[in-house]
C-alpha cells in the first residue's frame, strides 16, 4: 500500500517506520530542512515518567503509558537507542518537604504504588551526588528516559523516504493512506500549542543517572541524563503558539534549579537553549481518528515520548480495520 504522511516528528516517523516493517511503501513530508528541525520531538526531554505525571494526566494517557512503557524496550533495542528504565528521584529542598509530602498523597490518591520515600542514606545509596543536599525523596522505580535525538536519528533511514522542506495539505495528497502528523502545523480546530522551553547542558562535574524532578513553590523542574555527561533541563509549560527563543525568565528559572539540585551545574556548558510547541486537545489527550478520508494523529501534548508506542499501534490497528 502507498502511504503518505504529513510531518516528520516523533509519530510521523514511528509510524512510518512500523508500516514499513509491514512492507508499505511510506512516504514522509516535513517542512523543515533537515538541519534545522523544530518540532517538540527534537527539542523534548523525553521522560517515560508515567507515575510522576499521573496526577496531572487522565485515565487515557495512564493507560496509554503503561502499554508503551512494556513496548519501548523492545523498540530502543532494536533501533539502538540509549535509554535508561531504572527509576526517577522526585526531590525538594528541606523548607520544602511538604511539598514531597503531598506529591506522595497524591500518587496514593491516584493509585499510584511502585514508589517508596528514600532518607539520606538511602538517597546516598541511589544518587549520591544528591545526598548532601536532600534530607528526603521518592524513588519512583518504574519511570525513566530516552535519548530522543538518538530516537528521531534511528528512524530517519527506517521510516520511509523523507523530504524535507515539503509543507503539504494531507487532505491533497493522493495515496491509499494519507496520514496527519503535523501537531500544532494541523488546521485541527480543536488543538492548541502549549509552548515548552528546556536548556541543553555539557557538565562533566555532574554524576546523576536517572531523571531528577525538584518540586519548588513556583515551578516543578526536572533534569534529564543523556550520554556523554550532558543533561537536558526542562521544561516549562505556557498556553502560548510563540516560536520565539527561550525567555530570560525562563532560562534563569531552568538553569536555578539546576544549580540548586547540583552544585556541578555551576560551571557547566549551555550546548543549546530550545523551545517546542505541543499540540493539546481540551481534554489533553491523544487522538487517532479519521478526518475527510485522512487519518490523523495528534494531541501528544506533553506525553509524547511517554505514550508514543501505544498511540502508534493505535493507529496502525485503524490502518489494518480501513
Amino acid at each position: 500500500m502507498e502511504v503518505k504522511v504529513a510531518g516528520a516528528g516523533l509519530i510521523g516517523r514511528l509510524l512510518g517506520w512500523r508500516l514499513t516493517l509491514q512492507n508499505h511503501e511510506v512516504t514522509v513530508y516535513e517542512r523543515d530542512r533537515h538541519d534545522n528541525p523544530t518540532s517538540a520531538a527534537y527539542v523534548a526531554a523525553s521522560m517515560l515518567a508515567a507515575q510522576s505525571e499521573r496526577p496531572e494526566s487522565n485515565e487515557i494517557v495512564w493507560r496509554l503509558a503503561q502499554e508503551s512503557l512494556r513496548i519501548w524496550p523492545n523498540w530502543l533495542q532494536e533501533l539502538r537507542v540509549p535509554y535508561g528504565l531504572d527509576g526517577s528521584v522526585v526531590v525538594a529542598h528541606p523548607n520544602d518537604e511538604n511539598l514531597l509530602r503531598k506529591f506522595e498523597s497524591s500518587l496514593r490518591r491516584h493509585g499510584v504504588t511502585a514508589f517508596r520515600p528514600l532518607h539520606k542514606s538511602q538517597i546516598q545509596e541511589i544518587e549520591p551526588s544528591l545526598s548532601h543536599r536532600f534530607n528526603r525523596a521518592l524513588y519512583l522505580e518504574e519511570e525513566g528516559w530516552l535519548d530522543n535525538r538518538a530516537l528521531l536519528r534511528a528512524l530517519e533511514n527506517r521510516c520511509g523516504d523523507i523530504y524535507y522542506e515539503t509543507q503539504v495539505d494531507p487532505f491533497e495528497l493522493e495515496a491509499e493512506l494519507v496520514v496527519d502528523c503535523r501537531g500544532v502545523g494541523t488546521n485541527h480546530p480543536e488543538i492548541r500549542a502549549v509552548r515548552g522551553e528546556v536548556v541543553r547542558l555539557h557538565a562533566p562535574a555532574v554524576e546523576l543517572s536517572r531523571p531528577v524532578r525538584l518540586l519548588h513553590p513556583k515551578y516543578s523542574l526536572y533534569v534529564a541524563p543523556r550520554d556523554r555527561e550532558h543533561y537536558v533541563i526542562g521544561a516549562t509549560q505556557l498556553e502560548s503558539d510563540y516560536e520565539g527563543g527561550v525567555t530570560v525568565r525562563s532560562a534563569l528559572e531552568l538553569l536555578s534549579a539546576a544549580y540548586t539540585i547540583h552544585e556541578g551545574f555551576e560551571e557547566a556548558e549551555i550546548v543549546e537553549l530550545g523551545i517546542g510547541l505541543r499540540p493539546a486537545f481540551p481534554d489533553n489527550s491523544p487522538r487517532v481518528e479519521w478526518r475527510g478520508g485522512v487519518l490523523s494523529v495528534n494531541g501528544l501534548y506533553r506525553h509524547g515520548y511517554l505514550v508514543a508506542p501505544a498511540v502508534v499501534n493505535a493507529a496502525t490497528e485503524k490502518v489494518l480495520c480501513k
